[in-house]
C-alpha cells in the first residue's frame, strides 16, 4: 500500500514541477523521463501478481525520491543560474555522457554532492525499458548564497567529487599507489608506518587515506577552474580546520592548491596526474583565464567574457576584486558601505556571466 502511495505522490510532485518554466529544455526532458519511470513502475506494482521484484521496486522508488529532492531547487527562481551554467561547462569536459546540473537549496551552512547510482539507470532501462538521457550532477548549496556566485565557488569542489566518483579516480589511485606505498599525506602516518600497522588499524587508515585523497582531488579540480577563489573562500569559510578522519587540515589543503597554481612540484599532484592518464582523462591544468575586471567593475559595469575560460576566470578575478575593495576601496567604491561592496561585486559577476549566456544562446539560435 505505502509503496503505491509513495509512487503516486512522487508522480504528482513531478507533474507539478513539469509545469514550472525553466531556463533550458534539458530539465524538462529529464523530468518527463522520471515521470515515465514512475508510471511504468506503478503499472508493474499494481499488477496481480506484482510484475516486478518488490525489492527492486522499492529501490527504484527510493532513487526517484532522492533525485526529486534536487529538482525542487532547480525549478524555481532560487537556482543560481549563472553558477550552474559555469559548473555545466566544466562538467562537460570530464565525460562523454550528457550531464544535467540539478540543485537543492538547503538551510544549513554546507555544500555537498550526491552521485547518481549507476544501478538505478541500468535497472530502469532493463526492467522498465526507459533510458534516461541525462546523468544528473546533484549539488546542494546554502539558501543565503543562492545569488552570491563568488560564495558558490565550493560547488567546483563538489564537481570534483562528481568527477572522482564517476571515473573511479581515487579508487584507481589506490590500486596504483596503495596507502602502504605512498605518497605520504600530510596529517597522517607515513606509508611506511601504515604498512607496518596491525591489519585492523591498517584497514582503518586505508579508509582515512581514501577520504583525504578524495578531498585533495576535489580541491585540485576547484583550483583548476576558479584559481585563487577556491583557496580564498576556503580560507574564509574554514580558516583553521584541523585534520579529521574525513578531511585533511585546512593548511594542508591550502598548500596543495598553492603548489598546483604556482607550478611547484607536489607528489600528491603527481599521483593524480598519473591516475588520470591511466583512466584516459584530461590532466589537471589551469582551465581559466583571468579577465581584466578592474576597469569595468571599477566603473560598476559588467565585464565582457569571451570564452568558457573567461567564465571560469571571472570567479577568480571577481574574488580578487572583492578582496581589494573590501580592504581598501578606491574610486566609485570608496563611498560604498562594506555590505554594498559585497552585493554589487556579486551582482556584477552574475550580470557578466548572464550576458555571456545570452550571447551564446543567441549564437546557437542563429547558427544552428
Amino acid at each position: 500500500m505505502l509503496l503505491k502511495a509513495n509512487l503516486r505522490l512522487l508522480l504528482a510532485q513531478l507533474d507539478s514541477l513539469s509545469e514550472t518554466p525553466y531556463f533550458t529544455s534539458q530539465l524538462d526532458t529529464y523530468i518527463r523521463e522520471l515521470r515515465e519511470v514512475l508510471r511504468a513502475l506503478l503499472s508493474k506494482v499494481a499488477a496481480q501478481p506484482m510484475a516486478i521484484n518488490e525489492d527492486l521496486a522499492h529501490f527504484i522508488a527510493h532513487e526517484v525520491w532522492r533525485l526529486t529532492q534536487f529538482l525542487t531547487g532547480s525549478t524555481t527562481k532560487q537556482i543560481p543560474y549563472e553558477v550552474v551554467y559555469a559548473i555545466g561547462k566544466a562538467a562537460a569536459e570530464w565525460g562523454a555522457r550528457r550531464l544535467l546540473i540539478t540543485t537543492a537549496i538547503v538551510q544549513e551552512a554546507n555544500f555537498y554532492f550526491h552521485g547518481s547510482r549507476r544501478e538505478f539507470f541500468n535497472s530502469v532501462e532493463q526492467e522498465l525499458g526507459i533510458k534516461i538521457s541525462h546523468q544528473p550532477v546533484q549539488i546542494a548549496l546554502p539558501y543565503i548564497y543562492r545569488h552570491k556566485p563568488l560564495f558558490c565557488v565550493p560547488l567546483f569542489h563538489e564537481l570534483g567529487h562528481f568527477i572522482d566518483t564517476s571515473n573511479d579516480v581515487v579508487t584507481t589511485s589506490l590500486f596504483r599507489h596503495p596507502e602502504s606505498v605512498g605518497p605520504d599525506l600530510p596529517d597522517l602516518p607515513s606509508s611506511e608506518e601504515i604498512a607496518k600497522a596491525p591489519d585492523e588499524k591498517r584497514k582503518a587508515l586505508a579508509q582515512v587515506v581514501k577520504s583525504h585523497r578524495a578531498e585533495y582531488f576535489a580541491d585540485l579540480i576547484s583550483a583548476a577552474y576558479v584559481g585563487e577563489a577556491a583557496h580564498g573562500f576556503l580560507g574564509e569559510f574554514i580558516p583553521n580546520q584541523a585534520a579529521s578522519l574525513s578531511h585533511p587540515s585546512s593548511a594542508s589543503r591550502y598548500q596543495l592548491m598553492s603548489d598546483f597554481l604556482s607550478g611547484k612540484p607536489n607528489p600528491i599532484l603527481d599521483m593524480f596526474q598519473q591516475t588520470l592518464s591511466t583512466r584516459g582523462l584530461p590532466a589537471l591544468a589551469v582551465r581559466f583565464r583571468l579577465p581584466d575586471v578592474d576597469d569595468t567593475f571599477g566603473n560598476v559595469r559588467p565585464c565582457k567574457l569571451e570564452s568558457d575560460a573567461d567564465v571560469f576566470g571571472a570567479f577568480a578575478a571577481g574574488w580578487g576584486f572583492l578582496s581589494r575593495m573590501n580592504n581598501k576601496p578606491t574610486g566609485l567604491w570608496a563611498s560604498l558601505p562594506v555590505e554594498d561592496i559585497e552585493k554589487v561585486t556579486n551582482d556584477l559577476i552574475e550580470k557578466s556571466i548572464r550576458n555571456r549566456m545570452i550571447s551564446e544562446g543567441w549564437d546557437e539560435a542563429t547558427n544552428p
